[in-house]
């Protein structure tokens, strides 16, 4: 008997040691974040699952049995479990095996038993229950993802079993009581752990004993070698299971879900979005004093000055910032201004005067009149063209104050107009860019219908 209990603790030891080396081998898994108090809806709940173990006709707590020399047996089963809450669960189980045991060891005084019964052998042709399940430890504050999940069961259900025995004296295995089946009431006590090994799979590991409402489980009543008292019997089972989670798969387990971590993710992922917005109000990418959250010009020139909103400076509001001005201060008489923020001022009237004075001083010298007529047809300019260029070009450099006037006599469509512009665009290029004609001293001019539409004029 003691060999036995040393055989059942040392098979439970190594069951706990299997489940010990899977925890230390499971990765953490990306937990997934669920929002606090929306229920349960979140999670998957159902599972359904197989094992394989131990069954033994005497629980790990001992006690008195009918036989001194229990056998450990195969045994098999199933379960569906449905989680509840974070702490509750129902499980369906169903078990079948075989359970035996005889009196080939001695008793404890060293005395042979002097039992009527020698041995037996039941078979188990089904076990149902259904049981209430405490999970344990899904509230963690030492790790973000629960691996391992002890609970404690306790249920009701019903057994029904064929037990064959072999009386004193003979060796012939023959039928309990000449009944085949019995059925009787039986309460499952266990406790295990479920391991977490992916999102689809769990291990079970646990250990039921099995309280039997009746004592001819064994093929041997109590009575019967003890004397007249009944002793109702008891089994046990040892297992290790694999358990599939049903479900999406998008979706935690409920049953390993830890809503400290969940809460924790919640509160952190606020945190970082402070930390994120706090380090925005830091950041200065133009490193013109004003963070980038409030600067509308986040872009200004190093070194350029800006306004409260991040702006370049304008003191003038000429339209050049300050830090490309070079006429800081432009008087609005004198703006517009070019690009280097300068403006044109206009002339003193005694300057104007003279200056009017002068231009008919010279007007009098005359300025040339017989400047030639161009015939165009298109926008290129003809060998024939740039050299009548070139003579109006010769004549404006020896009359510095002359200026021209190119004239077009376009038809009044928009096409014959556009055309007229494009001709009087090139011939002006030409004597500004390759002959050297200040801009200021050429004027076009067109006159729609006013004549030949293939002939530009030089007044």
């Amino acid at each position: 008997m003691q060999c036995f209990y040393r055989k059942q603790t040392t098979l439970i030891l190594l069951f706990f040691a299997f489940t010990l080396s899977v925890f230390a081998q499971t990765k953490e898994a990306t937990y997934t974040t669920v929002k606090p108090f929306t229920g349960s809806k979140e999670f998957r709940k159902f599972s359904v699952g197989l094992n394989v173990g131990a069954l033994a006709p005497n629980i790990v707590f001992g006690g008195s049995n009918d036989f001194t020399n229990p056998q450990i047996t195969l045994g098999y089963g199933a379960n569906v479990r449905y989680q509840f809450s974070h702490y509750f669960a129902v499980q369906a189980d169903f078990l079948a095996g075989k359970l035996k045991a005889n009196n080939d060891d001695k008793l404890g005084n060293g005395a042979n038993p002097a039992r009527a019964i020698t041995s037996f052998k039941t078979k188990l042709k089904y076990s149902g229950s259904l049981s209430g399940q405490l999970t344990l430890g899904n509230i963690n504050f030492l790790r973000e993802k629960n691996t391992i999940v002890p609970y404690l069961s306790v249920g009701a259900g019903l057994v029904a079993y064929e037990p064959r025995i072999v009386r004193a004296g003979s060796t012939t295995e023959v039928a309990y009581d000449n009944v085949t089946t019995k059925k009787e009431f039986f309460v499952p006590v266990g406790a295990g752990f479920k391991v977490n090994v992916s999102k689809l799979i769990n291990l079970d590991l646990g250990y039921r004993m099995n309280f039997v409402d009746g004592d001819n489980f064994d093929g041997s009543s109590y009575w019967t070698t003890r004397g007249n008292s009944l002793h109702k019997d008891k089994f046990s089972y040892g297992f290790l299971g694999l358990e599939f989670a049903l479900g999406k798969k998008s979706k935690q387990q409920l049953l390993f879900d830890n809503p400290a971590a969940r809460t924790n993710m919640d509160l952190q992922s606020q945190i970082d979005t402070v930390k994120t917005a706090i380090e925005g109000l830091k950041n200065d990418t133009d490193a013109d004093g004003v963070a980038d959250m409030f600067d509308k010009e986040p872009n200004t020139p190093a070194g350029s000055p800006v306004d409260s909103h991040g702006v370049t400076k304008d003191t003038d509001s000429d339209g050049v910032p300050d830090w490309k001005d070079k006429q800081l201060i432009t008087p609005t008489e004198c703006q517009p201004v070019d690009a280097d923020g300068v403006g044109k001022c206009p002339e003193p009237a005694c300057c104007a005067e003279m200056k009017t004075l002068l231009a008919n001083a010279t007007m009098a010298s005359a300025c040339p009149t017989d400047y030639p007529s161009l015939s165009m047809k298109g926008t290129s300019l003809s060998k024939d063209v740039k050299a009548m260029l070139a003579t109006v070009a010769s004549k404006l450099q020896e009359k510095p104050t002359c200026t021209i006037t190119i004239t077009a006599y376009p038809a009044a469509s928009k096409a014959a107009q556009s055309l007229a512009d494009k001709k009087l665009a090139a011939i002006q290029t030409y004597l500004t860019e390759t002959l050297g004609v200040s801009a200021d001293r050429i004027a076009t001019d067109k006159s729609i219908g006013g004549g030949d539409a293939d002939v530009i004029d030089i007044k």
